[in-house]
Parts: C-alpha cells; sequence; structure tokens
C-alpha cells in the first residue's frame, strides 16, 4: 500500500538538503548522459563501418594481381600479370558448383594510370576501369541518378558508363544531367546512364566509386584490346565452400595457371572479405565493451558521491534517530527511509540523464541527417531500448546501495548516544 506521508517525508528530507542534492545527483545525471551518447556513438560508428558491409554476401573472397617479387619456372621477378575469365573456369571444374558470382574489375589502361575523359564542357585526368554489374552490390556505393551497369550491357558490349559524383560535377560544371549525355575517351564515346557516389570511405574495393568512370567489363578489354584480362576479381561462394578453407586452394589455382611463386604474397594478394568483417566486428566489441567501462566508472563516481551525501545526511541527523530509535522505531523504517531517499535521488538524475542521452543522440542524426544517407564512418547513433533498461536497471542496484551503507551506519547509532550528540 502507497504511504503518502512516508513518501513526503523522503521528499522533505532531500529538500531541506535542495542544493547539496542537486550537486549530488549531477553527478549520476551526468554519469549516465555520457554512457547514453558513448552508447549511441558506438553504435553510430558501428554501422557506419560494418552496416554497410553487412549487405554484401559474406562468404566472399578477392583477388588483387601484383607484380612479381620471386623468379619461377623460368620465369623472372618484376613481371606483371592478369587474371582472366579462364581462371573462374578451371576455379568450377575443381570445385563444381562453387563460384556463385564472379565480379571482374580491370584498370585501363593499367592499375595506377588515368586517363583523358572529355565532356562537352570539360576535360579532367581520372580513373577508368571496366567491371561486372555485381560490383553495386559488392562495393560500399550508391546510385544517386540513372542506373548502374546491367548484364545486357556487357553482353552486348554497349558504350555506356557510370561516371561518379564529383566526376559529374568536374565534367558537367552547368549544373546540367549527365544523364543520356556523352564523354569521349580515348576517342571513343560513351553514354552516361548512370551517377554513383562512394558510401564508406573506410572501405576500399577498387576505384573510388566517386572519383572514376566505370565502362561495362566486356566493353573496355574489346576497346583497349585486354580480352580476358582483369585486375582484380572477386568471387561468392556457395556456403559449402566457405572462404576460410577455400581461398588458399582457389589462390592456388591461379597461382598454377599463371606460374606465380606459392610464396610470392606481393604477386598474388587474397582477401578473405568474410574475415575482414569478422576483425571488424571484434574492434567493434572492444569498443563497445570500453563504452560501458567507461560509462560505468563514470556512474560508480556518481553512486559514490550519492553515498557519501547520505553518510554526512545520516551524520546530522543523529539526534533525530536517536529519538526514533528511543520512542520505538523498528531498524527497518530507518533503513527503509534511508535507502528510498537515495533512490529517489539516484532515479530521478539517471531519468533525466537517460531522456537528455535519447534526445541528444536524435539532435545530432537530425543535424547529420544529409551526410548520414550518403553513408560514412558514423550513421544513425541510438540507444538500444535494451541497453537503456540494462542502464536503469543497474542504477537502481547502485542507488540502493549507495543507500545500503549509511543505512547500516544509522543502524549503529544507539539511542542513549544519539540523544546526548550537541
Amino acid at each position: 500500500m502507497f504511504d503518502k506521508d512516508f513518501w513526503q517525508e523522503v521528499l522533505q528530507t532531500i529538500r531541506q538538503q535542495k542544493w547539496r542534492s542537486l550537486m549530488t545527483a549531477f553527478g549520476i545525471f551526468w554519469g549516465l548522459l555520457m554512457l547514453m551518447f558513448l552508447i549511441g556513438g558506438g553504435i553510430g560508428f558501428k554501422e557506419g563501418i560494418v552496416g554497410q558491409l553487412k549487405q554484401m554476401p559474406a562468404n566472399s573472397v578477392e583477388y588483387i594481381t601484383g607484380t612479381t617479387t620471386m623468379t619461377y619456372n623460368g620465369f623472372e621477378r618484376g613481371r606483371s600479370w592478369n587474371i582472366d575469365f579462364k581462371d573462374v573456369e578451371a576455379i568450377q571444374n575443381k570445385f563444381p558448383g562453387s563460384v556463385l558470382q564472379s565480379v571482374y574489375i580491370k584498370y585501363l589502361p593499367d592499375p595506377g594510370n588515368t586517363l583523358t575523359v572529355t565532356s562537352i564542357n570539360a576535360t579532367d585526368e581520372l580513373v577508368v576501369a571496366g567491371v561486372s554489374p555485381f560490383l553495386e552490390v559488392m562495393s560500399p556505393q550508391r546510385v544517386v541518378s540513372g542506373r548502374y551497369i546491367n548484364e545486357f550491357d556487357c553482353t552486348e558490349r554497349r558504350k555506356v558508363c557510370v561516371i561518379g559524383s564529383e566526376v559529374a560535377k568536374t565534367l558537367f560544371p552547368d549544373d546540367s544531367s549527365p544523364i543520356g549525355q556523352s564523354i569521349s575517351i580515348g576517342g571513343t564515346s560513351y553514354d552516361i546512364i548512370g551517377i554513383t557516389k562512394k558510401t564508406n570511405d573506410m572501405v576500399n574495393f577498387g576505384p573510388h566509386e566517386s572519383k572514376s568512370v566505370f565502362l561495362p567489363i566486356t566493353t573496355a578489354q574489346y576497346v583497349f584490346n585486354v580480352v580476358g584480362k582483369t585486375d582484380r576479381l572477386f568471387l561468392v561462394l556457395d556456403d559449402k565452400y566457405p572462404t576460410a578453407d577455400y581461398s588458399k586452394p582457389i589462390d592456388n589455382i591461379i597461382r598454377q595457371r599463371h606460374q606465380l611463386h606459392p610464396d610470392d604474397d606481393a604477386a598474388l594478394i587474397t582477401v578473405d572479405l568474410k574475415s575482414q568483417l569478422n576483425q571488424f566486428d571484434i574492434m567493434i566489441g572492444g569498443v563497445n565493451a570500453l563504452v560501458w567501462l567507461v560509462g560505468l566508472g563514470t556512474l560508480l563516481a556518481g553512486l559514490i558521491g550519492i553515498s557519501n551525501i547520505m553518510m554526512v545526511t545520516v551524520k546530522e541527523r543523529t539526534q533525530e534517530i536517536g529519538v526514533r530509535r528511543a520512542l520505538g522505531a523498528q531498524p527497518w523504517s530507518i533503513i527503509k527511509q534511508i535507502m528510498c531517499e537515495s533512490l529517489v535521488l539516484t532515479l530521478a538524475a539517471g531519468f533525466a540523464g537517460l531522456v537528455a542521452g535519447v534526445w541528444g543522440l536524435y539532435a545530432v542524426n537530425r543535424m547529420t541527417a544529409a551526410s548520414m544517407s550518403d553513408g560514412g564512418f558514423f550513421t544513425n547513433p541510438h540507444v538500444p531500448f535494451i541497453a537503456a533498461i540494462a542502464a536503469l536497471f543497474i542504477l537502481v542496484l547502485g542507488g540502493l546501495f549507495a543507500g545500503w551503507l549509511p543505512a547500516k551506519r544509522a543502524l549503529a547509532i544507539k539511542a542513549i548516544e544519539a540523544l546526548r550528540e550537541e
């Protein structure tokens, strides 16, 4: 049953030490506010760095060609080479049904070089690459206008292209829509069918999506006389062929076909995308653990402050407690009052900190909504409901414990000694 007189007495005691109570409660408020910001910030970084990668097939592996650094089977070091379409055929023959999707990238004319790209308004030196349609899924990018390269573009070797958002601003400074217009590369004209924008600057799967020009892979190979040759290969494997077990055997197939030394890591770089995601998850897990450690440490400091202030309050109320004991007050009634005073301070300050933290994160999300819509390393900061409830639960336990120690001190006061207290 609700005891109105009891709670009025609790609130009256708190009001008697108004400034002391406010300053003590501020420690709890600030501690929970910082915990909410830390949790929300951690989730924002997680969704920004890892969230977009979760959209791509996890059981994927990337192979990147390089320059040989070791002699092998009569071939000198310093040799450049290319992955070709027949490599994937050899992989399928060795492991039937293993490759669900293959994605090719061919830098034109070679990695590290640029080409002169001309529009009706401007000219620039840009990275140009032939790519497979599925790169739209593998790479962190978003088509902001038009469409991406599709299978028909590749099958028919269409002279079309997708340009990066920054390229569009450079080649078409008059703000006219590039879609449907043409650009010239090496004397060949290509119709612009789409504009793409990079959505995660911390992840690189090839040419910068916002700063490059992309052609259908077969068109690029045909026009630049590099039919069948690629510089990067992404393979999406069937779940029956986990990359942890099969990325190395596939690596060996490619090395054998191109006469690469088995230990020449610079000649062929293998990137297991699933392991990369796992590393990101481990990193984010460590950040989350640090967030809770720092946040709970701040909360603990506030709870210690409340415990100390309750100790001082008990000391100042020695005579009052002695009189109540002499009049027959039960020990539990004294313990309950002191613990409830502590709990009221803790919950009031904690709830205020929780609300301020949630609204603060909402404001941050609104202010950065434009940049977040394009991705980045910080996206949609928020506090999960479970985390908020867990923080309040910890706060309740902490508030009760903070009141328990002063309550024990109150019970140790003997009535006769308290009445003599000056």
